[in-house]
């Protein structure tokens, strides 16, 4: 065994993965994108199609408040999602369903990484893992699709020497190592 850490997390932790998914990373910054686009073309095709009838300044005026909602919902989408995720995460809560457990034991071998938690054991090869994320010189995520990423926060480790090592080690076994800052 190369590695073994003691991984905690809490719901402030899983919040952040989740706000780093659809707004910083690789995977979600394409759809947020997509969204923003997708929802600016809706609203210049309503503005267009307002112009059929001909121009008037009636119908200018009248196309403002699409113009303000397109604005607002650029500059609110990232806020607003972060929302709805805390509201998600509390409901989970209520109903006993998180989306992570709140300990695990990670072993890191040569060939693969097994997670023991109280309710399951995951062993992964390296060759799963897409990429890995080192974000905010906070925590690592080590992504193994778009939806799955298995997250370890450097208090996990024992020093910086041990994390900078195991940062090492896996970017021998996965390609991609992306850093945040």
């Amino acid at each position: 065994m190369k590695y073994k850490l003691n991984v905690s997390l809490n719901d402030k932790i899983y919040l952040e993965y989740n706000t780093f998914w659809a707004t910083r990373s690789h995977y979600g910054k394409k759809q947020m994108l997509t969204l923003r686009v997708l929802f600016a073309l809706f609203i210049f095709v309503m503005i267009l199609f307002s112009f059929f009838g001909g121009f008037s300044l009636d119908i200018l005026i009248a196309d403002i408040p699409m113009l303000v909602l397109l604005v607002l919902w650029q500059l609110l989408l990232v806020p607003v999602y972060k929302w709805m995720l805390r509201l998600h995460i509390k409901s989970l809560k209520k109903r006993g369903k998180v989306g992570y457990s709140p300990t695990a034991v990670m072993e890191f071998f040569e060939e693969n990484f097994v997670e023991n938690t109280p309710e399951n054991r995951n062993e992964v090869r390296y060759s799963a893992v897409e990429r890995v994320s080192v974000v905010d010189n906070k925590v690592i995520y080590l992504h193994v699709n778009n939806l799955l990423a298995y997250i370890l926060p450097f208090e996990c480790f024992e020093s910086e020497e041990q994390r900078k090592s195991f940062l090492e080690f896996v970017g021998t076994k996965c390609g991609n190592i992306d850093v945040y800052d």
